[in-house]
């Protein structure tokens, strides 16, 4: 479970919706809840010289201690329990790269943020912070995306956690963070995997002998299910509950958003890096997808091993040959 939990703030209400998930992991984990709010620096006019900013001493002082009041205060309405267990921190020089560090220097070992803010911390999903720490900080992130009514970072007393798998080590190793953000949470882990229905296409109809093709595809979703049960079994055995699901489609980030919804889940997850229907996770493809249309909380992480192949087995390609 996580010991040490990074919440970055830019002084924004929507920055802040990370806070009640983050609040709720810590105080279950009893792990250290750190808000860290990066230093905004006061200019005066002229603002620059020589494209150097030209600051202002007296009031970058001031703000200081607005930011650094700014954070005490909301660890105040935290309660006396979590504020005793929460950390504070202003800090000075590039977003992702002082929060890399500050991440690394006090062992946190989960990052909790919202998808949405202002300046550093907007146009989260494409090219900015929270892709930057995906990409390079080796860290899990968990992003919340703020929605309208109810907040997206509620936790029920039973939650799911839908894990989005592909059949490669890569994608696979996204189930450890998983796992202890289940166990913190004493949710049950919904395993899905989605397959392309291309192998029954007309290509594969011209390529092989009549009725081939479906038994390729057959066999292609049966090893599927064998490996989402193999999958599933080991994790049984360290004793969690576990749901299977396999869904035959070629639009794996719709799958992802509805079986979501569908299943109930409070948090999904997926890796950054894979291969079939979840490669290239952060940038044009399937996790842009989910991010852009899911409400619920999405764990992403970057597997630190080089790509490994797919399961397969050769005798079902064989039979079909």
């Amino acid at each position: 479970m996580p010991r040490n939990i990074l919440v970055p703030l830019d002084g924004s209400g929507f920055s802040e919706c990370a806070l009640p998930i983050a609040e709720t992991l810590a105080r279950r984990s009893r792990a250290i809840l750190h808000l860290v709010r990066i230093h905004e620096p006061a200019t005066q006019a002229p603002v620059s010289l020589e494209g150097m900013p030209i600051t202002d001493p007296d009031r970058d002082a001031r703000r200081w201690d607005v930011e650094r009041g700014y954070l005490m205060r909301l660890r105040h309405q935290l309660g006396p329990r979590a504020e005793a267990a929460t950390k504070i921190a202003v800090l000075n020089g590039p977003v992702a790269e002082v929060l890399r560090t500050y991440a690394s220097l006090q062992g946190v070992d989960l990052i909790v943020m919202s998808s949405h803010g202002r300046r550093g911390l907007a146009r989260a999903w494409v090219g900015s912070v929270s892709d930057a720490l995906v990409r390079s900080s080796r860290l899990p992130v968990l992003l919340v995306r703020p929605s309208e009514g109810a907040p997206a970072s509620a936790i029920p007393a039973q939650p799911r956690i839908l894990i989005a798998l592909d059949g490669s080590r890569l994608a696979e190793e996204v189930l450890e963070p998983a796992v202890e953000l289940g166990r913190a949470l004493a949710a049950q882990l919904n395993l899905l995997r989605v397959v392309s229905p291309l192998a029954r296409g007309d290509g594969l109809a011209v390529a092989f002998a009549p009725g081939a093709a479906k038994m390729l595809a057959d066999e292609h979703e049966a090893e599927a299910a064998g490996y989402l049960a193999e999958t599933a079994r080991g994790l049984r055995d360290r004793g969690l509950t576990v749901k299977t699901t396999l869904v035959v489609s070629e639009r794996p980030a719709d799958v992802i958003v509805s079986e979501a919804v569908r299943q109930g889940c409070s948090v999904a997850a997926m890796a950054t890096h894979g291969r079939s229907g979840l490669s290239r996770l952060l940038v044009g493809s399937v996790a842009s997808g989910v991010a852009h249309d899911t409400r619920v909380p999405l764990l992403l992480y970057r597997p630190k091993r080089d790509a490994q192949p797919l399961r397969t087995y050769p005798a079902a390609v064989g039979a079909a040959t």
